[in-house]
């Protein structure tokens, strides 16, 4: 039988490195495999990347453990993590099971009182500048929040906050309480038993995928060259497109360490067609579920169509309202806005589409890039 393989984590922090060592035999001593830096981990040879390596690690475990004192550990001020919560990250991402624990007096001040100086400064933040702030700014803060202990790392504080937004629970980690192993495990057995992984079936399909892209370069060549008449039915057309643009999940990158999903959006269900007319945008067709306003104003900042029109004659953008529980990917070719509804998950609010907005983007326009292109294709070579 596979031993199960169990990532220990936390800083280098001499209040941690006892809690570290007994865990890792006890674990042993059960018969799993568990991986630790200073045990079976590293150092490695000086030419391979340690945390890449450490990463490689969580994502090859069947379980993550993590220990949280009073130390954050390395900074890496491109990514604006650390290495550990990069490890967290990645192990949450893959769906791999955490187990938290957290000093007991930090844990009790953070849940106290520095979670909620913490949620006031980003709606502060939020609603002054129109942005969510990084985590440079959130620590600059962080030092000098009263009620965040000086003798605590700042990134501690933020950890703490992350692992609340996703929900984690943290247990409680007392010097003189020992952790019962047995039954934590006891019962991540039952939960496995009952959530058995299926095995997909990948068929490798690279030819015809060769083939499909020869065709759709040699119709973005032809298509420009030509003139088309507008369709019989403009909402047809809209439908044709929109029942094509599937949901997706929402990836947002750290640095170049680790990725993780942060949310996800919904197949398209709705598409609206505006065309600029004597001044202003006027309706054209819609289809799916949407409601058609008639025009909007060339100059009319609240309206996405409008926005998109004066990006330029070959323009896109993503644009969230909390209101609707939708993303709206709007694109412009030759004198029309096309405008494509996506429902988004229920994790989003405009607090966490401005976190995300650039993973948003990406999401929703990288893997639509090619159909879009033929949609401005088509719209750009319409008899007027």
């Amino acid at each position: 039988m596979g031993k199960t393989k169990i990532f220990i984590s936390s800083v280098s922090e001499d209040g941690l490195k006892p809690l570290r060592r007994t865990a890792f035999r006890e674990l042993e001593s059960l018969g799993h495999e568990p991986l630790m830096w200073e045990e079976n981990l590293g150092p490695w040879p000086s030419y391979l990347n340690p945390v890449e390596k450490c990463l490689e690690a969580v994502e090859e475990s069947d379980l993550y453990v993590l220990f949280i004192g009073t130390k954050a550990g390395t900074y890496d001020p491109v990514s604006g993590i650390t290495v550990t919560h990069s490890e967290l990250i990645s192990a949450l991402d893959k769906g791999i099971a955490a187990l938290v624990w957290a000093d007991v007096q930090v844990k009790a001040r953070f849940f106290a009182s520095v979670a909620y100086r913490l949620d006031a400064y980003i709606d502060r933040s939020v609603e002054e500048t129109g942005q969510y702030p990084d985590n440079g700014r959130l620590l600059d803060f962080l030092r000098t929040c009263e009620e965040a202990d000086a003798h605590v790392d700042p990134y501690v504080w933020l950890l703490l906050y992350d692992l609340r937004q996703r929900g984690i629970y943290v247990e409680d980690l007392a010097a003189a309480v020992p952790i019962d192993w047995k039954s934590y495990f006891s019962d991540l057995l039952r939960r496995g038993l009952l959530l058995l992984p299926l095995e997909p079936s990948i068929m490798d399909n690279s030819l015809r995928l060769e083939q499909a892209g020869q065709s759709f370069d040699l119709m973005t060549a032809l298509l420009p060259q030509v003139r088309l008449e507008p369709p019989g039915s403009w909402a047809d057309w809209l439908a044709t497109v929109s029942q094509r643009l599937q949901g997706r999940q929402v990836k947002h990158a750290y640095g170049s360490w680790s990725r993780e999903t942060v949310g996800h959006y919904e197949a398209c269900n709705g598409a609206s067609l505006y065309r600029h007319e004597g001044g202003e945008l006027r309706f054209v067709a819609c289809c799916g579920q949407t409601s058609a306003v008639r025009a909007f104003a060339l100059d009319d900042q609240s309206s996405y169509v409008a926005l998109t029109y004066g990006m330029g004659s070959r323009a896109e953008g993503v644009y969230y309202k909390e209101a609707r529980q939708k993303f709206f990917y709007c694109v412009r070719s030759g004198p029309y806005v096309a405008t494509f509804h996506f429902p988004a998950g229920p994790s989003w609010s405009n607090l966490r589409y401005m976190r995300y907005k650039d993973s948003v983007n990406n999401a929703i326009i990288g893997p639509n890039t090619q159909m879009i292109r033929l949609v401005s294709l088509f719209l750009g070579g319409m008899r007027q």
